[in-house]
């Protein structure tokens, strides 16, 4: 089990161990004409009654993507703030790319054989499939982070204890990839407990969608909710598309603020996946919200020792200026790191 207070900030990179894209794949996807619109062409024309309006979508979609590749932002976000009457054209982009993400993501075993084959397939015949597949990138971080949480527990129905606070995540992510390997989990772990017992288990788990979730898990709501890895349909595409929101439109919520008293209140940060742009970090109001006593760790994996040393020295110089904390050494508390969130946590958590 985890004893310290302990917030876990999840970027894009978080996800990418289990098939996700991150930010810049996203793009790649987006941009390239081999990933999303293929794969979009395919859709409509298996739908029938989608035929009165495919040249019409396609044209549109082609539009936002010329703009988009042309652009050269790499963000979508960015770019979707930019272009307001474009915008509702690109959540539905993404949420179609975290569905077709989720139907083809995998975890455990599964994960780290796609990753193992995916390093194989190096001859230029097989790049064109390999753009237009998800990457596996990273160690199974999920693996190692719910084997930490059942330490000890021996039992037919010896469910973690999630209700004393001490763990709770905060993701950029639209996808459900984390609630749902829990929960399957769980379930698994403890075939003789009942599924509405392993449901109100995790609903004491703080898991906050900063931008939004595409839809929920059954677990989560019985009646709004939808089945991981469902059949794509307009309909789920639409009701996802509208649940999306970007940084430019979400810079107050509730969820903001739970989030902000979270990090406020932790003993330990671990920033996964986190890209560390300067919107996100400001949305959740880093570093000023780290604790007096509060240690933070971050995954940077592909970044330059000088981008790594500019983060730190950002965070450090904002900390030292504080008359609380920067009694207490920050300098020490944050540690970021070229590498992986599995990494990450086996050496700090």
């Amino acid at each position: 089990m985890i004893n310290k207070r302990t917030v876990f900030v999840l970027g894009a990179g978080a996800s990418c161990p289990y098939g996700y894209p991150s930010g810049s794949r996203l793009r790649e996807l987006i941009c390239y004409e081999s990933g999303f619109l293929r794969s979009y062409v395919d859709y409509l024309n298996k739908n029938k009654s989608l035929q009165d309006t495919k040249d019409k979508r396609i044209e549109e979609i082609k539009k936002f993507i010329k703009a988009f590749n042309a652009s050269k932002i790499k963000s979508i976000d960015v770019f979707m703030a930019n272009n307001p009457k474009l915008a509702p054209i690109g959540k539905y982009i993404i949420a179609y790319e975290v569905f077709r993400a989720e139907r083809d993501s995998r975890f455990g075993e599964e994960a780290r054989r796609k990753q193992e084959w995916r390093n194989l397939r190096r001859t230029e015949v097989e790049i064109d499939y390999i753009r237009g597949t998800p990457d596996f990138q990273g160690g199974d971080w999920y693996f190692h982070l719910y084997n930490r949480l059942i330490e000890g527990l021996v039992g037919n129905d010896a469910l973690p204890d999630f209700s004393n606070g001490n763990l709770s995540f905060i993701t950029f992510n639209y996808d459900r990839s984390l609630e749902y390997f829990l929960y399957d989990c769980l379930i698994n772990s403890f075939t003789e407990v009942r599924e509405p017992q392993v449901a109100e288990c995790l609903k004491k788990l703080r898991i906050l969608h900063v931008y939004g979730q595409i839809v929920p898990l059954k677990w989560q709501n019985s009646e709004q909710g939808v089945d991981y890895r469902p059949e794509i349909d307009e309909t789920l595409l639409q009701k996802s598309s509208a649940n999306i929101k970007t940084i430019y439109e979400q810079k107050e919520s509730p969820e903001l603020d739970k989030a902000r008293k979270l990090l406020e209140q932790s003993e330990q940060i671990f920033l996964l996946g986190f890209g560390y742009a300067k919107e996100n970090i400001d949305i959740l109001q880093l570093p000023e919200k780290i604790g007096p006593n509060s240690y933070v760790y971050g995954t940077a994996l592909g970044l330059e020792n000088g981008e790594i040393n500019g983060i730190k020295e950002t965070m450090i110089d904002m900390l030292i200026a504080d008359p609380v904390v920067g009694k207490n050494k920050p300098d020490v508390r944050i540690k970021i790191e070229n590498m992986d969130c599995l990494k990450l946590l086996r050496n700090y958590l």
